[in-house]
């Protein structure tokens, strides 16, 4: 898996969040760094190395980088281009969506209103309190806008959060059910109900962590040398596809 330091794990102190938002059990981040530091360990059956590779292979069937570079990249709005991207995850944005999404003028205004104050250059490592305000409030307008009216109690939680993921990549990770899951962060009896506020302080916290950010920082230059595969730039993004592969056995 490459040197870690040695001596007792700690792990950064949890982010400054709004005071009336949730927090994450010492537990409950204790155990997704473990599965973290498994996912990006080459000491398995399934090494990270090889996963990793075949998953930017440009000619092979995994996202790459086509999640976070298809053209046009637009940090102001949200564009076709976005919505193509959601498919390459295996979200497709159903014909009424779309259209909400690319043409309802509200909607639109919501959602641009929203990117205008989230930072494009702040790792999630390093969000504050104000950081996770402004997230919170993206990701409220991109979910209404991806919500159908026509569902009732409508919750497209996974397809929200991937297009925030798409907007801003260094702040939020591609929450779905196989990596929060796989996390702990949903389905347990700790956790039985999801929460994007929970998980991204988990997240911030295994960003934090100076062994995973030494291991993805290893791995993106073992990939490419090794195997002559370019890999995203955005560390988060590398942690989203190494979980990704890992347990959704990718």
């Amino acid at each position: 898996m490459g040197p870690l330091r040695s001596g007792a794990v700690t792990t950064p102190p949890l982010p400054d969040v709004p005071d009336d938002w949730p927090r994450p059990a010492p537990s409950e981040i204790a155990y997704a760094r473990q599965v973290t530091l498994e996912a990006l360990s080459d000491d398995t059956n399934r090494p990270a190395t090889e996963r990793l590779a075949r998953h930017y292979d440009p000619t092979g069937r995994g996202a790459g980088t086509t999640f976070l570079e298809l053209p046009p990249v637009d940090a102001a709005t949200v564009t076709a281009a976005d919505l193509h991207a959601l498919a390459v995850l295996n979200a497709p944005v159903a014909a009424l969506v779309t259209r909400r999404l690319l043409t309802d003028a509200a909607i639109r205004g919501d959602i641009e209103h929203a990117l205008a104050a989230v930072p494009t250059d702040v790792d999630l490592a390093a969000a504050d309190r104000n950081t996770f305000t402004v997230m919170e409030t993206l990701a409220q307008a991109i979910h209404a806008g991806c919500c159908d009216p026509r569902v009732a109690n409508p919750n497209p939680w996974v397809t929200s959060a991937k297009l925030c993921s798409r907007k801003r990549p260094r702040l939020f990770p591609v929450r779905d059910r196989v990596v929060c899951e796989g996390l702990g962060l949903y389905g347990t009896p700790v956790r039985r109900t999801g929460t994007r506020r929970v998980d991204w302080q988990v997240f911030a916290s295994l960003m934090g962590d100076p062994d995973i950010a030494q291991r993805l920082d290893h791995l993106t230059k073992q990939v490419e040398t090794s195997h002559g595969v370019r890999c995203d730039a955005v560390p988060l993004r590398m942690l989203d596809v190494a979980l990704w592969t890992w347990l959704g056995r990718g």
